[in-house]
């Protein structure tokens, strides 16, 4: 092998091997609370049901799961640094006062903790989805809610994922 060939193909590997480090690399974090984490087994959550129609549609993506159930607004705002990682290029941001109001918690101060969410992760240039139409939404249709008719039954999540998965390609 000559060294022109050679330099072609050290810059056709080291362009494929950019293109397979950023797509491997791209990660979606879907946030909140209860909303995200679910009372479904993990793999009928709607994040794991997005991760397959995303990887059946050629995508790499992988989505993490960092919802808590029964967390307040103030609690996610704090985790946010810790829950998105370095390298996330999407949130999918699911969150309402719910559980601040049920902690005695201003519903304004909640939406502010919101608002401060979605304003640090942009500072970090992470896109924020906010899923939260979505989510009532589907539990608000025909088999949308599971049996406490507040979180999603298996079918919510799956129609949930399918609304996101054209949002976040």
């Amino acid at each position: 092998m000559n060294c022109s060939h050679l330099r072609l193909f050290t810059l056709v590997f080291a362009a494929a091997f950019l293109v397979w480090a950023n797509s491997a690399s791209a990660q979606i974090v879907a946030l909140g609370h209860s909303a995200v984490r679910g009372n479904v087994s993990e793999s009928e959550m709607w994040p794991a049901v997005l991760e397959g129609l995303l990887h059946a549609r050629g995508s790499q993506v992988h989505v993490v799961n960092a919802g808590v159930w029964g967390e307040t607004t103030d609690a996610t705002l704090a985790r946010v640094p810790s829950a998105v990682p370095a390298g996330t290029k999407i949130v999918i941001l699911c969150d309402n006062p719910a559980n601040d109001v049920r902690h005695n918690m201003s519903p304004a101060a909640a939406m502010a903790n919101i608002a401060a969410i979605k304003s640090q992760l942009k500072a970090r240039g992470i896109r924020v989805v906010d899923a939260w139409a979505i989510y009532i939404s589907v539990l608000r249709q025909p088999g949308g809610a599971g049996p406490d008719g507040r979180h999603l039954s298996v079918e919510g999540n799956r129609k949930v994922a399918a609304a996101l998965v054209g949002m976040v390609r």
